[in-house]
């Protein structure tokens, strides 16, 4: 059985590399993201994962939103590679051109823009950004989430994540997802 961070995640993922959203994710989210057609399988994942964290963890039910509530969430994420699976593939696209390159994989290529699309569909209203973390990506986050938590007291809670899109050669990138929470 595929798990999150095996080498047979895609396995785990697969809704991730669909176009349309499964019954699954649509049910977990409540409503598939407007954009979920033109986002990367990074973007997408991250999205269903948080959802997934925050349902499990009986912080939200599907549809709702921390912002709707007044509550003030945030999210980081470390990461190793960024999206660099995702400015890749915009790059592929450059070979046809500079005028047919891909403008949905453009605003893809900035590693806080899968971090911006689960901020978007939770209502996280608190610092949402990503930080290079070589060492332990997890951990990065995890500690400059608590920062954010001593230096802000109307914040509620924080997210911290590990994401990863590693590039395969001839086939799409691995994801590696790992979401905690971080409270006082």
């Amino acid at each position: 059985m595929p798990t999150p961070n095996s080498p047979d995640s895609r396995d785990y993922y697969r809704y991730a590399f669909c176009e349309t959203a499964s019954p699954e994710v649509t049910r977990l989210l409540a409503a598939t993201p407007s954009r979920w057609g033109r986002m990367p399988p990074l973007s997408r994942a991250l999205v269903v994962e948080a959802g997934r964290v925050l349902v499990e963890n009986g912080l939200l039910a599907p549809g709702e939103k921390f912002s709707d509530q007044g509550k003030r969430v945030g999210l980081i994420g470390g990461t190793t590679t960024g999206s660099l699976a995702t400015d890749l593939e915009f790059a592929a696209t450059l070979l046809t051109g500079p005028n047919l390159a891909s403008p949905a994989l453009f605003g893809y290529t900035l590693p806080n823009i899968p971090l911006s699309e689960a901020a978007n569909h939770f209502g996280l209203i608190g610092p949402v950004y990503a930080i290079f973390a070589p060492e332990s990506p997890l951990v990065a986050a995890e500690e400059e989430a608590g920062r954010w938590l001593v230096s802000q007291p109307e914040l509620t809670l924080m997210l911290a994540c590990a994401f990863d899109s590693r590039p395969m050669p001839g086939q799409a990138g691995q994801l590696a997802i790992t979401f905690t929470i971080v409270s006082r």
